[in-house]
Protein backbone atom coordinates (compact mmCIF):
# COMPACT_ATOMS: atom_id res chain seq x y z
CA UNK A 1 0.00 0.00 0.00
CA UNK A 2 1.31 3.41 -0.92
CA UNK A 3 1.87 5.96 1.88
CA UNK A 4 -1.01 8.39 2.56
CA UNK A 5 -0.85 11.94 1.19
CA UNK A 6 -2.80 15.14 1.90
CA UNK A 7 -6.14 15.44 0.13
CA UNK A 8 -5.95 17.37 -3.18
CA UNK A 9 -6.39 21.11 -2.82
CA UNK A 10 -9.11 21.16 -5.45
CA UNK A 11 -11.33 19.08 -3.19
CA UNK A 12 -10.88 21.37 -0.18
CA UNK A 13 -14.30 22.99 -0.65
CA UNK A 14 -16.02 19.62 -0.78
CA UNK A 15 -14.30 18.36 2.38
CA UNK A 16 -15.13 21.56 4.29
CA UNK A 17 -18.82 21.02 3.48
CA UNK A 18 -18.51 17.40 4.56
CA UNK A 19 -16.99 18.46 7.87
CA UNK A 20 -20.21 20.27 8.81
CA UNK A 21 -22.19 17.09 8.29
CA UNK A 22 -19.99 15.00 10.60
CA UNK A 23 -17.75 13.46 7.96
CA UNK A 24 -13.96 13.67 7.65
CA UNK A 25 -12.34 17.14 7.77
CA UNK A 26 -10.35 19.03 5.15
CA UNK A 27 -7.05 17.61 6.43
CA UNK A 28 -7.97 13.92 6.15
CA UNK A 29 -5.38 11.76 4.44
CA UNK A 30 -6.39 9.18 1.89
CA UNK A 31 -4.33 6.54 0.05
CA UNK A 32 -3.16 7.65 -3.38
CA UNK A 33 -4.80 5.98 -6.33
CA UNK A 34 -2.77 4.50 -9.15
CA UNK A 35 -3.28 4.40 -12.87
CA UNK A 36 -4.65 7.95 -13.30
CA UNK A 37 -2.46 10.81 -14.49
CA UNK A 38 -2.97 14.44 -13.51
CA UNK A 39 -4.57 16.75 -16.03
CA UNK A 40 -2.20 19.33 -17.63
CA UNK A 41 -4.19 22.32 -18.76
CA UNK A 42 -3.71 26.06 -19.06
CA UNK A 43 -3.77 27.89 -15.70
CA UNK A 44 -6.85 29.83 -14.78
CA UNK A 45 -7.12 32.92 -12.62
CA UNK A 46 -7.16 31.30 -9.19
CA UNK A 47 -5.36 27.96 -9.62
CA UNK A 48 -2.20 26.55 -11.15
CA UNK A 49 -3.85 23.91 -13.32
CA UNK A 50 -7.59 23.42 -12.79
CA UNK A 51 -8.70 19.87 -12.20
CA UNK A 52 -11.14 18.19 -14.57
CA UNK A 53 -14.24 18.47 -12.38
CA UNK A 54 -16.08 15.41 -13.62
CA UNK A 55 -17.33 14.36 -10.19
CA UNK A 56 -14.31 12.25 -9.21
CA UNK A 57 -12.02 14.73 -7.49
CA UNK A 58 -9.94 11.99 -5.82
CA UNK A 59 -8.49 10.91 -9.17
CA UNK A 60 -7.12 14.38 -9.95
CA UNK A 61 -4.66 16.61 -8.14
CA UNK A 62 -3.55 20.19 -8.61
CA UNK A 63 -0.26 20.36 -10.47
CA UNK A 64 2.01 23.26 -11.37
CA UNK A 65 1.67 24.30 -15.00
CA UNK A 66 5.48 24.82 -15.19
CA UNK A 67 6.98 21.68 -13.67
CA UNK A 68 3.82 19.49 -13.68
CA UNK A 69 4.54 18.37 -10.09
CA UNK A 70 1.90 18.26 -7.39
CA UNK A 71 1.59 21.47 -5.42
CA UNK A 72 2.40 21.64 -1.70
CA UNK A 73 2.44 25.43 -1.36
CA UNK A 74 1.06 27.90 -3.88
CA UNK A 75 2.79 31.10 -4.96
CA UNK A 76 0.21 33.80 -5.68
CA UNK A 77 0.75 37.43 -6.67
CA UNK A 78 -1.33 40.45 -7.56
CA UNK A 79 -2.36 38.94 -10.92
CA UNK A 80 -3.80 35.89 -9.05
CA UNK A 81 -2.01 33.36 -11.29
CA UNK A 82 -0.65 30.45 -9.28
CA UNK A 83 2.47 28.29 -9.54
CA UNK A 84 4.13 25.98 -7.06
CA UNK A 85 6.41 27.74 -4.60
CA UNK A 86 9.50 25.90 -5.88
CA UNK A 87 9.18 27.18 -9.47
CA UNK A 88 8.49 30.69 -8.24
CA UNK A 89 11.49 30.55 -5.90
CA UNK A 90 13.69 29.37 -8.78
CA UNK A 91 12.57 32.33 -10.90
CA UNK A 92 13.12 34.91 -8.18
CA UNK A 93 16.37 33.60 -6.70
CA UNK A 94 18.21 31.89 -9.58
CA UNK A 95 16.86 33.69 -12.65
CA UNK A 96 16.48 37.03 -10.83
CA UNK A 97 13.04 37.54 -12.36
CA UNK A 98 9.94 38.80 -10.55
CA UNK A 99 7.65 38.51 -13.58
CA UNK A 100 4.63 36.24 -13.54
CA UNK A 101 5.48 33.28 -15.83
CA UNK A 102 1.95 33.36 -17.28
CA UNK A 103 1.05 37.03 -17.85
CA UNK A 104 4.55 38.60 -17.41
CA UNK A 105 3.33 41.11 -14.81
CA UNK A 106 6.04 42.34 -12.43
CA UNK A 107 5.23 41.09 -8.93
CA UNK A 108 7.16 42.92 -6.22
CA UNK A 109 5.41 40.93 -3.49
CA UNK A 110 4.21 37.35 -3.56
CA UNK A 111 2.67 35.04 -0.94
CA UNK A 112 3.36 31.34 -0.38
CA UNK A 113 0.19 29.69 0.93
CA UNK A 114 -1.66 26.38 1.14
CA UNK A 115 -4.91 28.02 0.00
CA UNK A 116 -5.68 27.12 -3.60
CA UNK A 117 -8.66 29.45 -4.07
CA UNK A 118 -8.19 32.70 -2.14
CA UNK A 119 -7.27 35.80 -4.11
CA UNK A 120 -4.07 37.72 -3.45
CA UNK A 121 -5.89 40.69 -1.90
CA UNK A 122 -7.69 38.38 0.56
CA UNK A 123 -4.49 36.56 1.51
CA UNK A 124 -2.77 39.86 2.31
CA UNK A 125 -5.48 40.63 4.87
CA UNK A 126 -4.46 37.60 6.90
CA UNK A 127 -1.73 37.48 9.48
CA UNK A 128 1.54 36.67 7.65
CA UNK A 129 4.11 35.98 10.37
CA UNK A 130 7.09 35.19 8.11
CA UNK A 131 8.69 37.25 5.34
CA UNK A 132 11.80 37.34 3.14
CA UNK A 133 12.24 41.03 2.32
CA UNK A 134 15.12 40.48 -0.10
CA UNK A 135 13.07 38.21 -2.36
CA UNK A 136 9.74 39.91 -1.65
CA UNK A 137 8.09 36.74 -0.34
CA UNK A 138 5.57 36.44 2.51
CA UNK A 139 4.45 33.18 4.12
CA UNK A 140 1.15 32.35 5.78
CA UNK A 141 2.55 29.31 7.63
CA UNK A 142 5.83 28.15 9.12
CA UNK A 143 5.92 25.04 6.94
CA UNK A 144 6.17 27.12 3.76
CA UNK A 145 8.88 29.27 5.31
CA UNK A 146 10.93 26.21 6.38
CA UNK A 147 10.62 24.59 2.94
CA UNK A 148 11.83 27.79 1.27
CA UNK A 149 14.72 28.18 3.71
CA UNK A 150 15.79 24.57 3.09
CA UNK A 151 15.79 25.03 -0.69
CA UNK A 152 18.06 28.09 -0.41
CA UNK A 153 20.66 26.34 1.76
CA UNK A 154 23.81 24.61 0.49
CA UNK A 155 22.53 21.09 1.14
CA UNK A 156 24.64 18.10 0.20
CA UNK A 157 23.06 16.35 -2.83
CA UNK A 158 24.02 12.88 -1.56
CA UNK A 159 20.81 11.05 -0.72
CA UNK A 160 22.14 9.68 2.58
CA UNK A 161 23.72 12.91 3.79
CA UNK A 162 22.10 15.80 5.66
CA UNK A 163 25.13 18.08 5.68
CA UNK A 164 24.49 21.81 5.18
CA UNK A 165 27.51 23.91 4.16
CA UNK A 166 27.86 27.22 5.98
CA UNK A 167 30.60 28.67 3.77
CA UNK A 168 29.02 28.39 0.32
CA UNK A 169 30.14 26.25 -2.61
CA UNK A 170 33.74 26.01 -1.45
CA UNK A 171 32.71 24.36 1.80
CA UNK A 172 30.22 22.06 0.09
CA UNK A 173 32.70 20.90 -2.58
CA UNK A 174 35.31 20.15 0.09
CA UNK A 175 32.74 18.11 2.05
CA UNK A 176 31.71 16.11 -1.03
CA UNK A 177 35.33 15.27 -1.89
CA UNK A 178 36.28 14.33 1.67
CA UNK A 179 33.17 12.41 2.77
CA UNK A 180 31.86 10.86 -0.46
CA UNK A 181 34.92 10.83 -2.78
CA UNK A 182 32.78 12.60 -5.39
CA UNK A 183 32.83 15.98 -7.10
CA UNK A 184 30.62 18.51 -8.85
CA UNK A 185 30.78 19.68 -12.45
CA UNK A 186 32.05 23.25 -12.14
CA UNK A 187 30.46 24.32 -15.43
CA UNK A 188 27.06 23.12 -14.24
CA UNK A 189 27.50 24.91 -10.90
CA UNK A 190 28.26 28.18 -12.68
CA UNK A 191 25.55 28.03 -15.34
CA UNK A 192 22.78 25.58 -14.48
CA UNK A 193 19.83 27.18 -12.71
CA UNK A 194 19.42 24.58 -9.96
CA UNK A 195 19.47 24.60 -6.18
CA UNK A 196 22.46 23.03 -4.41
CA UNK A 197 20.72 19.75 -3.56
CA UNK A 198 19.54 19.33 -7.19
CA UNK A 199 23.04 19.12 -8.71
CA UNK A 200 24.60 15.77 -9.59
CA UNK A 201 27.72 14.24 -8.08
CA UNK A 202 30.30 12.36 -10.15
CA UNK A 203 33.30 10.13 -9.77
CA UNK A 204 36.36 11.15 -11.81
CA UNK A 205 35.48 8.71 -14.59
CA UNK A 206 31.84 9.78 -14.60
CA UNK A 207 32.86 13.45 -14.76
CA UNK A 208 35.06 12.82 -17.83
CA UNK A 209 32.16 11.02 -19.50
CA UNK A 210 29.82 13.87 -18.50
CA UNK A 211 32.07 16.40 -20.24
CA UNK A 212 32.62 14.29 -23.36
CA UNK A 213 29.31 12.48 -23.94
CA UNK A 214 26.73 13.76 -21.47
CA UNK A 215 24.56 11.68 -19.20
CA UNK A 216 22.19 9.89 -21.57
CA UNK A 217 19.19 12.13 -20.82
CA UNK A 218 19.50 14.31 -23.93
CA UNK A 219 22.50 16.30 -22.71
CA UNK A 220 25.45 15.42 -24.96
CA UNK A 221 28.36 17.00 -23.11
CA UNK A 222 30.12 20.33 -22.83
CA UNK A 223 31.64 21.53 -26.14
CA UNK A 224 35.36 22.35 -26.34
CA UNK A 225 37.36 25.12 -27.99
CA UNK A 226 40.17 23.19 -29.68
CA UNK A 227 42.32 26.33 -29.87
CA UNK A 228 42.18 27.23 -26.16
CA UNK A 229 41.70 23.69 -24.79
CA UNK A 230 38.77 24.98 -22.76
CA UNK A 231 35.27 23.60 -22.24
CA UNK A 232 32.06 25.62 -22.28
CA UNK A 233 28.64 24.98 -20.83
CA UNK A 234 26.76 24.95 -24.15
CA UNK A 235 26.99 25.90 -27.82
CA UNK A 236 25.93 29.48 -27.14
CA UNK A 237 28.92 30.09 -24.89
CA UNK A 238 31.34 28.44 -27.33
CA UNK A 239 29.95 30.53 -30.21
CA UNK A 240 30.26 33.74 -28.19
CA UNK A 241 33.84 32.84 -27.21
CA UNK A 242 34.85 32.18 -30.83
CA UNK A 243 33.34 35.46 -31.99
CA UNK A 244 35.35 37.39 -29.38
CA UNK A 245 38.65 35.50 -29.26
CA UNK A 246 39.15 33.98 -32.71
CA UNK A 247 38.91 35.06 -36.36
CA UNK A 248 36.61 34.47 -39.30
CA UNK A 249 37.13 35.02 -43.03
CA UNK A 250 34.60 37.68 -44.01
CA UNK A 251 34.83 36.70 -47.68
CA UNK A 252 33.94 33.06 -46.97
CA UNK A 253 31.15 34.17 -44.63
CA UNK A 254 29.75 36.46 -47.30
CA UNK A 255 29.91 33.61 -49.82
CA UNK A 256 28.05 31.26 -47.47
CA UNK A 257 30.86 28.69 -47.08
CA UNK A 258 32.56 29.84 -43.88
CA UNK A 259 29.90 30.90 -41.40
CA UNK A 260 30.94 28.17 -38.97
CA UNK A 261 34.70 28.11 -39.65
CA UNK A 262 37.03 29.90 -37.24
CA UNK A 263 40.78 30.50 -37.25
CA UNK A 264 42.94 30.51 -34.13
CA UNK A 265 44.39 34.00 -34.69
CA UNK A 266 45.03 36.57 -37.41
CA UNK A 267 48.28 34.88 -38.45
CA UNK A 268 46.48 31.69 -39.48
CA UNK A 269 43.71 33.75 -41.06
CA UNK A 270 46.31 35.70 -43.07
CA UNK A 271 47.68 32.41 -44.39
CA UNK A 272 44.17 31.60 -45.57
CA UNK A 273 43.91 35.05 -47.23
CA UNK A 274 47.17 34.51 -49.11
CA UNK A 275 46.34 30.99 -50.25
CA UNK A 276 42.63 31.22 -51.07
CA UNK A 277 41.97 34.92 -51.80
CA UNK A 278 43.74 38.03 -53.13
CA UNK A 279 45.33 40.19 -50.45
CA UNK A 280 47.05 43.51 -51.00
CA UNK A 281 50.79 43.25 -50.28
CA UNK A 282 51.38 46.98 -49.96
CA UNK A 283 53.01 47.76 -46.56
CA UNK A 284 50.28 50.22 -45.58
CA UNK A 285 47.54 47.66 -46.30
CA UNK A 286 49.43 44.89 -44.52
CA UNK A 287 49.53 47.11 -41.46
CA UNK A 288 45.79 47.82 -41.67
CA UNK A 289 44.96 44.08 -41.95
CA UNK A 290 41.90 42.57 -43.62
CA UNK A 291 42.66 44.29 -46.96
CA UNK A 292 41.79 41.27 -49.07
CA UNK A 293 39.57 40.69 -52.11
CA UNK A 294 37.61 37.85 -53.63
CA UNK A 295 39.06 38.12 -57.13
CA UNK A 296 41.96 39.66 -59.00
CA UNK A 297 39.87 42.37 -60.67
CA UNK A 298 38.86 43.84 -57.31
CA UNK A 299 42.48 43.77 -56.17
CA UNK A 300 43.59 45.55 -59.36
CA UNK A 301 40.93 48.24 -58.87
CA UNK A 302 42.11 48.72 -55.29
CA UNK A 303 45.73 49.11 -56.42
CA UNK A 304 44.77 51.83 -58.92
CA UNK A 305 42.60 53.70 -56.44
CA UNK A 306 44.82 53.51 -53.37
CA UNK A 307 48.34 53.05 -54.71
CA UNK A 308 48.12 54.59 -58.22
CA UNK A 309 50.42 57.48 -57.32
CA UNK A 310 53.32 55.02 -57.02
CA UNK A 311 53.02 54.02 -60.72
CA UNK A 312 55.49 56.06 -62.84
CA UNK A 313 55.06 56.58 -66.58
CA UNK A 314 52.06 56.72 -68.89
CA UNK A 315 52.72 53.28 -70.36
CA UNK A 316 52.85 51.74 -66.90
CA UNK A 317 49.58 53.44 -66.00
CA UNK A 318 47.90 52.12 -69.14
CA UNK A 319 49.09 48.60 -68.42
CA UNK A 320 47.88 48.87 -64.86
CA UNK A 321 44.40 49.78 -66.12
CA UNK A 322 44.35 46.82 -68.50
CA UNK A 323 42.05 44.04 -67.25
CA UNK A 324 42.92 40.50 -68.31
CA UNK A 325 39.85 38.32 -68.06
CA UNK A 326 41.61 35.15 -69.18
CA UNK A 327 41.89 33.49 -65.77
CA UNK A 328 40.91 30.04 -64.47
CA UNK A 329 39.11 29.09 -61.27
CA UNK A 330 40.34 26.36 -58.96
CA UNK A 331 38.50 23.06 -59.06
CA UNK A 332 35.73 22.75 -56.43
CA UNK A 333 36.94 21.06 -53.29
CA UNK A 334 40.62 21.62 -54.07
CA UNK A 335 42.75 22.82 -51.18
CA UNK A 336 46.09 24.52 -51.12
CA UNK A 337 49.22 23.04 -49.63
CA UNK A 338 49.12 25.53 -46.76
CA UNK A 339 45.75 24.20 -45.61
CA UNK A 340 47.39 20.98 -44.41
CA UNK A 341 47.99 22.51 -40.97
CA UNK A 342 45.06 22.04 -38.52
CA UNK A 343 44.32 25.72 -38.02
CA UNK A 344 40.54 25.88 -38.36
CA UNK A 345 37.61 24.79 -36.22
CA UNK A 346 33.96 24.35 -37.16
CA UNK A 347 31.46 25.70 -34.61
CA UNK A 348 27.69 25.38 -34.73
CA UNK A 349 25.98 28.78 -34.58
CA UNK A 350 23.05 29.04 -32.14
CA UNK A 351 20.66 29.88 -34.98
CA UNK A 352 21.81 27.03 -37.22
CA UNK A 353 19.17 24.67 -35.84
CA UNK A 354 16.85 26.95 -33.86
CA UNK A 355 17.63 27.92 -30.28
CA UNK A 356 20.82 26.33 -28.95
CA UNK A 357 20.72 25.32 -25.32
CA UNK A 358 22.52 22.85 -23.12
CA UNK A 359 21.36 19.37 -23.99
CA UNK A 360 20.86 19.84 -27.75
CA UNK A 361 22.53 17.04 -29.73
CA UNK A 362 25.54 18.33 -31.66
CA UNK A 363 26.23 17.31 -35.27
CA UNK A 364 28.97 14.85 -36.13
CA UNK A 365 32.38 16.47 -36.00
CA UNK A 366 31.19 19.43 -33.94
CA UNK A 367 34.03 21.41 -32.34
CA UNK A 368 36.76 19.33 -33.96
CA UNK A 369 39.80 20.55 -35.82
CA UNK A 370 39.52 19.99 -39.54
CA UNK A 371 42.40 19.74 -41.99
CA UNK A 372 40.35 20.50 -45.08
CA UNK A 373 39.19 24.03 -45.75
CA UNK A 374 37.29 25.05 -48.87
CA UNK A 375 39.47 26.79 -51.42
CA UNK A 376 37.95 29.76 -53.18
CA UNK A 377 40.97 31.37 -54.80
CA UNK A 378 41.16 31.50 -58.56
CA UNK A 379 44.15 29.63 -59.94
CA UNK A 380 46.93 31.77 -61.52
CA UNK A 381 46.16 32.74 -65.05
CA UNK A 382 48.04 30.88 -67.75
CA UNK A 383 50.97 32.55 -69.52
CA UNK A 384 52.21 31.82 -73.05
CA UNK A 385 55.18 29.96 -71.55
CA UNK A 386 52.86 27.48 -69.90
CA UNK A 387 51.45 26.44 -73.27
CA UNK A 388 47.79 26.82 -72.40
CA UNK A 389 45.33 26.58 -75.24
CA UNK A 390 42.23 28.61 -75.93
CA UNK A 391 39.10 26.91 -74.55
CA UNK A 392 36.96 25.13 -77.12
CA UNK A 393 33.84 27.09 -78.17
CA UNK A 394 30.57 25.91 -76.71
CA UNK A 395 28.88 25.76 -80.16
CA UNK A 396 30.29 24.07 -83.33
CA UNK A 397 32.03 26.21 -85.89
CA UNK A 398 30.11 26.77 -89.17
CA UNK A 399 31.03 24.50 -92.08
CA UNK A 400 32.94 26.15 -94.99
CA UNK A 401 30.83 27.22 -97.93
CA UNK A 402 31.03 25.15 -101.12
CA UNK A 403 33.35 26.56 -103.80
CA UNK A 404 31.46 27.84 -106.81
CA UNK A 405 32.68 26.97 -110.32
Amino acid sequence: MTPPRPEPAAAATTTRNAENSGKSGAHDQRPQRKGKRAQHTKPHQHGTTPNDNTGNADDDEAVCFICADSVTFYAVGQCDHRTCFRCNLRLRELFKSKACPYCKSELDTIVYTRDSEAEFADVLQRQLPFEDQELGIKFDCKEAYDATKHALQFNCPHRKCNYVATDGWKDLKAHVRAEHALQFCDLCLQNKKSFAHEHKLFTKAQLRSHYARGDGTGFTGHPDCEFCRRSFYDNDQLFDHCRKKHEQCFICVRGGTGRQVYYANYQTLEEHFNSDHFSCRHPACLEKKFVVFENEIDLQSHDLAEHGQSIVGQRARREAKHVNVNFRYAQPGASSSRAARPTTMTVNEPDAAGVSIAGRRRPTGFGRVTNDTPSRRAAPRATPAEGTSTPEPSSPEPEPEAETL
